[in-house]
Parts: C-alpha cells; sequence; structure tokens
C-alpha cells in the first residue's frame, strides 16, 4: 500500500481556503481517487478553537480520512468539541509527521486569522497537489505520516465516525436556523444537513411549530434545503456564495 502524506498549505484567511479547496476538487474531479474525500480546512472560530466541521470526512473506505488526520496535527489548545476527541488525544502525541515547532508555527498562523487547507493524499501525488495550492496562492509544505500512527489512525476511524453520526450536524451553521431551531429541529429526529436537505420549507416549518419553536413572524426556511445539500457536501465555498446570494439586494 502506498504511504500517506499529508499536504498542509496556508492561505490567508478562510474564504480563500475554501476557494482554494473548490479549486483543488474541480482541477481532479476527472480523477476517480480517494483525495476527493480528503481535504478538509484547519481554521479557528471566534472562540479560537478549530471548526470542526470544517476538518472534512473523518473516515475514507476502511481507513482514516483528512477530518481525523488534521484533528491530531492541530495544536491540542485548539481542539475543542472534536468528534472522537478521545480518541484523537490517544495518538495525539505521535505528530502525524510534524513536529512541536511546526505545531507551534501552525497555532501561530490560524490565530493570526489564517486557514490552513489539509490533504491527504499518496505519497507519489503529494508535489502536484503542492504545486496546485500554491498555483492557488497557498504557502504549502508536505509531511509524510509515519506508518504507526497512520495505522492507529485507521483504527480509531471507525469509532470515530460512529460517534459522529450519533452526534449529528451543527445545524446551526445554516444561516436562518441558528442555535434555537437546530435544537428544536434535533429533538424532532433532524439531525443532519441530509435531512434538512430532503425538507421543502413548508415542512421544515411545520416541525418547528410542532416543536414549540415557530417561526418568528416575517421569517421562512426557503433557503435552508439547498444550504443543507451544500453544507452535506462540504462545499463551503459554495455554500457562502449561495448565503451571500440570497442576501444581496434586488436589481430593478
Amino acid at each position: 500500500m502506498a504511504r500517506k502524506t499529508v499536504v498542509i498549505s496556508v492561505f490567508p484567511d478562510e474564504v480563500a481556503a475554501d476557494d482554494a479547496v473548490a479549486a483543488l476538487k474541480d482541477w481532479d474531479r476527472a480523477d476517480d481517487d480517494i483525495k476527493l474525500n480528503a481535504i478538509g480546512v484547519l481554521v479557528l472560530d471566534d472562540n479560537g478553537k478549530v471548526k470542526s466541521h470544517k476538518l472534512g470526512r473523518r473516515s475514507v473506505g476502511k481507513g482514516a480520512g483528512i477530518g481525523l488526520v488534521l484533528a491530531a496535527i492541530a495544536p491540542p489548545t485548539l481542539i475543542a468539541g472534536v468528534v472522537g476527541g478521545a480518541v484523537v488525544g490517544a495518538f495525539h502525541h505521535k505528530g502525524l509527521g510534524l513536529n512541536a515547532g511546526d505545531r507551534d508555527r501552525l497555532a501561530s498562523q490560524l490565530a493570526d486569522g489564517k486557514a490552513a487547507v489539509g490533504v491527504l493524499v499518496r505519497e507519489d501525488q503529494a508535489a502536484a497537489v503542492s504545486d496546485v495550492l500554491a498555483s492557488l496562492g497557498g504557502q504549502a509544505e508536505s509531511h509524510e505520516i509515519p506508518d504507526e500512527a497512520l495505522d492507529e489512525a485507521e483504527a480509531a476511524a471507525p469509532a470515530v465516525e460512529a460517534a459522529a453520526v450519533t452526534a449529528g450536524d451543527d445545524l446551526s451553521i445554516i444561516d436562518g436556523i441558528g442555535p434555537g431551531y437546530a435544537e428544536a429541529l434535533r429533538a424532532s429526529g433532524v439531525t443532519t444537513f441530509a435531512q434538512v436537505s430532503e425538507m421543502t420549507s413548508e415542512s421544515i416549518a411545520e416541525t418547528l411549530t410542532k416543536a414549540n419553536a415557530p417561526l418568528i413572524a416575517g421569517h421562512n426556511a426557503d433557503t435552508w434545503p439547498r444550504q443543507a445539500k451544500l453544507a452535506a457536501a462540504q462545499d463551503w465555498s459554495a455554500l457562502r456564495r449561495y448565503i451571500d446570494s440570497t442576501k444581496a439586494p434586488a436589481h430593478r
């Protein structure tokens, strides 16, 4: 089996990182390879912690996905609320190819508002992916993942993925939902972006009403299914553009 490498490329901000991910996926659209499912972003939220929903898939096939790898790479002080955190902590000390200095440097860049795109690839693909990310404006570097660490990550992946399924998605990420509506939907059994994407705005409103959390007068859920579909696909760049388009002033 080909050895794995994680390519990390730092961008000026989250928007640039999300757009780079979209461009990288477009570049590789015709190639049926694991890296399409192994792209994530390290970026901090308003509380200075890693946005766990941006980490990417936690497992790919029978192995570890980029989400689990990035969670193990990120400086421990920046990880909070990541599904499978206990599992990540168990092999965090192995570093997955990054030493303490690398992590400190990455932590400093993230704290300054930058964002890092991470791609899990075969060793022979690392140079090509690095070149593409560099052409998109990132500062790319590659780190080979030690076999022992990757074996532990792959062994942990099923448990982490199961925990993620149980926890569901953070529906409050969808513009317009917020924590209150998210909790009402969860209490009604709607726990994932995929479920919301399959609902109509009317059925969402009905569900919220039955959960004693009706939509505020003048509000609607018209954009929620489309947003949820993009979130389920982890297409954060397209999600941002769609939200922006719904807020754009109408032209006469």
